[in-house]
């Protein structure tokens, strides 16, 4: 049985003394039932960003199946903690979670909820989270609409069951209402160590707000502000800076899609200067909403088409820009846009509102209209997702500095963090992209070579030869600086890379019908490549070009035996090996 297979590993991670890498890991997937058993398309994708750069795992053992609801925390450090499915919560041992059965009942084997779970470490206490969680019902109508009539608390502290953790709270109750379906969010406190969580009331124009510091949750309030909010699919987002807050709500056919843009107050939780963008009668009921990492650009991905907005623009609705329609791509279902989220790698993922085995990419949301890159199913995925999208918050938001709110003393001192990207074209040629956090102001890269430093935030740079390359960003403001540094290799042969020698597996040996290649991307500077299999008397018996992702390798038409694999690109041999066929 397979398990916890690694797309590629790269250097150890070195965790800043206050990383905030909670949202570091994400699950998604079902296991099929007693519908397919035996078929390893189905199971559990784990998405790990460690280190700014994109894994992807597969995991046959976690036995948690996730219908659209779906969220893992990680520790500051990026290691997995817990994760749930709405139902039950499991720990990394891949079994329920001590006391953690039940959070909500239901009759599918996960919560149907988009942003249904939202979890968040405890203010001021070390090694304990809170999960924030509304179950699914009817609510009212125009026929099929639903939402939640609760909000519910569960704490889990992982100092217990000998570091595995235990729920030491489950389900108590926070609020009785009509409330929006899912849609929970939160953003920091201006203070930088509380949260504000909003849960907006359906059928009204209310909003509630609760925060939650030491103490635990409080309702300060509700607002009434905007329109009238209905009880449709769709997601809440905060602006990565926390300064806005987004509604988008799909309703059903008869109705328009409805996007509810407000600035909001990180000191007092308040809402303000409410604008609406009605995007018109949706053929379908499912959309979602995501924000660039510098909080200009708010991406709004509705069924059939993906969308960005310039919130600096004087009419934020005639600043529409669209980045692309859906093209009829099946993996096997159609693959419309649904739900995304804003990774670490400081790229945007989408999931489909179907179950396929693909991902949609915006690679640099920072930029305007074309230059975001918005590609469609570019993420080739080990199982297939029922649309499930885990929920995040901004995690490393520090305190709004000099606000009125500032009063526990925490400074942004900034963390220096980067991924890197080489042209596929010229392996010399490499874009670099910071994502550092907590207000760096200044920029300072050293190359490795004898080339100057560059100010540039996001520079690219030219090298002269092939080598290995230490690069090193600091980063500074007034409170301080941080250095990171890693390794590159570039335009040295696969042999001599051991990062390209990590970027390529193949997997499982033996297999019966079909085995898996997974290739990173960029396979440094060369084409994606393509595998050549060959039997044992050294003929080629089948080649396949190579996607981004996890690539399916169908061997049906091939008798058992011993056979050798090799995956080429650019001209040169990348990696090989033997892999067996096993009889039925």
């Amino acid at each position: 049985m397979r398990v916890c297979f690694i797309l590629f590993s790269l250097s150890v991670l070195q965790t800043p003394t206050h990383a905030q890498f909670h949202d570091n890991t994400w699950l998604s997937g079902y296991e099929g039932g007693v519908v397919s058993p035996n078929d390893d398309r189905f199971g559990i994708t784990v998405l790990d960003f460690t280190e700014g750069s994109l894994r992807i795992t597969d995991n046959q053992e976690i036995g948690l199946e996730f219908y659209i609801t779906a969220f893992s925390m990680s520790d500051s450090s990026g290691k997995l903690l817990f994760y749930t499915n709405g139902i039950d919560v499991e720990d990394v041992s891949w079994n329920t979670m001590q006391n953690g059965a039940n959070i909500h009942p239901d009759v599918l084997g996960g919560l149907t909820i988009s942003q249904g779970v939202l979890g968040l470490q405890y203010p001021g206490k070390k090694n304990q989270y809170a999960l924030l969680h509304v179950p699914r019902g009817y609510v009212g109508f125009p026929l099929n609409t639903v939402g939640s009539l609760h909000l519910f608390y569960t704490r889990v502290d992982m100092e217990q069951n000998g570091g595995l953790g235990a729920v030491m709270e489950k389900s108590v109750p926070l609020l009785s209402d009509t409330l929006m379906f899912g849609k929970l969010k939160s953003a920091k406190h201006a203070n930088g160590r509380d949260w504000w969580v909003l849960v907006p009331e359906a059928y009204t124009n209310n909003i509630y707000r609760f925060l939650f510091d030491p103490d635990g949750f409080h309702l300060i309030g509700k607002q009434a502000i905007g329109a009238k909010l209905y009880p449709g699919v769709g997601q809440a987002v905060f602006s990565p800076d926390g300064a806005r807050y987004v509604l988008y709500d799909t309703y059903v056919m008869s109705m328009p899609d409805v996007v509810g843009v407000y600035d909001f107050d990180r000191c007092t939780g308040m809402l303000s200067n409410h604008r609406r963008i009605e995007l018109g009668v949706a053929p379908l009921v499912a959309g979602g909403a995501t924000f660039s990492p510098n909080s200009r650009y708010l991406y709004v991905h509705s069924t059939l088409v993906v969308a960005q907005y310039d919130l600096l623009a004087s009419d934020l609705a005639a600043s529409r820009v669209e980045l692309g329609w859906y093209d009829g791509y099946e993996s096997p279902f159609p693959t419309h846009f649904f739900a995304g989220q804003l990774a670490p790698d400081g790229k945007i993922y989408m999931n489909t509102s179907n179950g396929t085995d693909v991902l949609h990419v915006i690679h640099r949301p920072d930029e305007a209209g074309a230059a975001a890159m918005l590609e469609q199913h570019g993420i080739r995925i080990p199982t297939y997702n029922a649309s499930s999208m885990n929920n995040y918050p901004n995690y490393r938001l520090g305190p709004l500095d000099g606000s009125p709110c500032d009063t526990l003393g925490i400074d942004n001192h900034p963390k220096a963090w980067w991924r890197y990207e080489q042209d596929t074209l010229d392996a010399l040629a490499v874009s670099f992209r910071d994502l550092s956090y907590y207000e760096p102001a200044i920029w300072a890269w050293n190359f490795g070579d004898s080339s100057p430093t560059s100010s540039t935030r996001h520079p690219q740079h030219q090298y002269a030869q092939p080598g290995a390359y230490q690069v090193c960003l600091t980063v500074s403001n007034h409170y301080g600086t941080d250095t990171h540094c890693k390794m590159l290799y570039l335009g040295v042969t696969a042999q001599e890379n051991p990062v390209l020698q990590a970027q390529v597996q193949v997997w499982p040996n033996p297999f019966r019908e079909r085995f898996a290649v997974a290739v990173s991307s960029p396979l440094l500077g060369r084409s994606r490549g393509a595998l050549r299999l060959y039997n044992a008397a050294g003929r080629l018996v089948m080649e396949q070009r190579l996607v981004l992702g996890v690539n399916e390798i169908e061997t049906r038409a091939l008798p058992a035996g011993l056979y050798v694999w090799e995956i080429v690109a650019g001209g040169e041999r990348v990696k090989s090996g033997k892999i067996a066929k096993s009889r039925e």
